[in-house]
């Protein structure tokens, strides 16, 4: 019997790109003479190591969440309408953009209720996680013609550029450990590729149809990729046909119902100033051009162009699937910048599906120079010097990895104590004028989900608040916003860095219990 790679790529030919592996004591003729009829040891083997990758990506992130997880403004959000959409009152008129894969695992998570947050987290870093392992197997499977060590250096390389990517914006660890959509969008997006050089059309069109439900800069890439498989594989086409018309019916439809506006989304994710678009543009690409190791860059370009085989169809077929995966996440860094220029934000992070593959592309590229540096003595001092440029940016990057998680915890600490407040003060107190205002925008979803009411019910205010309210102060309140309630409004409660204030709501019921410090 023939033991089967964790993931089988396959060339056009329908043969495995990445050959199987022989146990020690005999070859594969003799294995597949002598095991029982019936058995499949090697499709075992492959389903538990599957089954054990999986589970110490979720063993490791439920232990992340409980030291450094807390979601965000999005994640919050995504958790209150998932949360109003499995109750049939969803309510998206205030708050980010929709992102309809988010809301709807939220929706089924809601089902834990107190546990949905945590759920998602778990979620969002088991995905980042098991994005690393795809990106490692990724990279292995586009050097079939490489011997075993320089295959198995590619795929140490781009697990390694994944986990190292920089965002000035948020720090990569802290997106997974803030259960942002962009590790998932991720994870998705490799899966698709993993899934399509596996020839597995069905299953790569599924999971770039999440991705595009994910992050909208998939689109483009998604329809490119059904009208391919339109002409190359007709009996896909009535998935195909399904796929066109559930992606943008489920970005559209639930803006139109549940707040009247099917753009509405877009609209908020639009930038109020949208002067100078070509320098929104190349701000992007500069951006994109800073996340990953600068030497993924022209190992990359060795990766789609330098490395050409002559000899043997799996080789051939890696050279063109690596062509292909990096001309697909060039083409996504430009969408992005062109939306940018459109007047939409341009974060770094929507970049990272594309920067993820890119650095595949790059192991690739620098497994086949490692091979060619053996022979040729130029091509092994150019090497050095580029892996010698990427060490000086490793300390920076590693330390990242910690300042991530550690800026998580600390946020977490701090929402915990805003979340004691509140259960002190209880929710009718704070809900006495109707609506709750806070100094910290960070956390007005935080509160609307934890008082369990709709986004709208809990609004930001920046400077002098409206009468009546009662209002939150944070660390993020203005000097001028503090003076203010310390002189015109009466304290009702304060823990840490977080005090709540009323200003003409009537008089409030003392507390009649402690937690929080009442004001006197």
């Amino acid at each position: 019997m023939r033991p089967t790679p964790l993931l089988r790529l396959r060339h056009q030919s329908g043969q495995p790109l990445v050959g199987p592996t022989v146990a020690a004591g005999g070859s594969a003729a003799k294995q597949r003479r002598g095991g029982p009829r019936g058995a499949s040891p090697a499709r075992i083997s492959g389903h538990a190591a599957a089954t054990l990758v999986v589970g110490c990506c979720v063993a490791v992130a439920v232990a992340t969440t409980a030291v450094a997880g807390e979601p965000v403004y999005d994640s919050w959000a995504w958790l209150v309408w998932g949360r109003e959409l499995a109750a049939f009152d969803l309510d998206t008129s205030s708050g980010p953009s929709w992102k309809p894969l988010a809301v709807f695992v939220t929706a089924l998570l809601s089902l834990g209720g107190s546990a949905a947050p945590a759920l998602w987290l778990v979620l969002v870093q088991t995905a980042w996680l098991l994005a690393l392992v795809l990106a490692a197997r990724l990279a292995f499977a586009l050097t079939p013609q490489l011997d075993r060590r320089l295959r198995l250096t590619a795929a140490a390389f781009a697990a390694g550029s994944l986990l190292l990517l920089a965002d000035g914006a948020t720090l990569w660890t802290r997106q997974a450990a803030a259960g942002m959509s962009e590790p998932v969008a991720v994870a998705l997006s490799l899966g698709a590729a993993t899934a399509a050089l596996a020839r597995r059309a069905r299953l790569a069109l599924a999971l770039a149809a999440l991705t595009a439900l994910t992050r909208p800069e998939a689109w483009p890439l998604l329809l490119a990729y059904g009208g391919w498989l339109w002409r190359a594989e007709p009996a896909q086409r009535p998935w195909i046909a399904s796929t066109a018309i559930v992606v943008p019916a489920l970005w559209l439809v639930p803006d139109l119902l549940a707040a009247g506006d099917a753009p509405g989304g877009a609209t908020r994710a639009r930038r109020r100033d949208t002067g100078m678009p070509l320098k929104q543009g190349a701000d992007v690409l500069a951006r994109a051009a800073a996340m990953p190791l600068a030497v993924v860059w022209p190992l990359a370009l060795a990766g789609m162009f330098g490395t050409r085989s002559r000899a043997g169809v799996a080789a051939r077929t890696a050279d063109r699937a690596r062509l292909a995966l990096g001309a697909a996440a060039a083409a996504w860094i430009v969408i992005v910048a062109a939306m940018a220029a459109a007047g939409y934000s341009g974060l770094a992070r929507y970049c990272a599906p594309a920067v993820a593959i890119l650095g595949i592309v790059a192991a690739a590229g620098l497994a086949h120079l490692l091979a060619l540096a053996r022979r040729r003595l130029v091509v092994a001092a150019l090497l050095l010097a580029a892996l010698l440029a990427a060490a000086v940016q490793l300390p920076e990057r590693v330390g990242e990895l910690g300042e991530g998680l550690s800026t998580a915890a600390a946020t977490a600490r701090s929402n915990d104590r805003l979340r004691a407040l509140t259960r002190a003060v209880g929710r009718e107190r704070l809900l006495r004028c109707g609506t709750l205002a806070t100094s910290d925008v960070r956390v007005r979803t935080a509160l609307a989900w934890q008082l369990g009411v709709p986004l709208k019910r809990v609004v930001s205010v920046a400077g002098p608040a409206p009468r009546p309210m009662v209002l939150i102060t944070g660390p993020d309140a203005s000097a001028r916003l503090r003076a203010g309630m310390r002189s015109g409004a009466k304290l009702l409660a304060e823990r840490g860095e977080w005090r709540v204030y009323s200003q003409d709501c009537g008089t409030p019921r003392p507390l009649r219990r402690g937690g929080a410090r009442t004001a006197r």
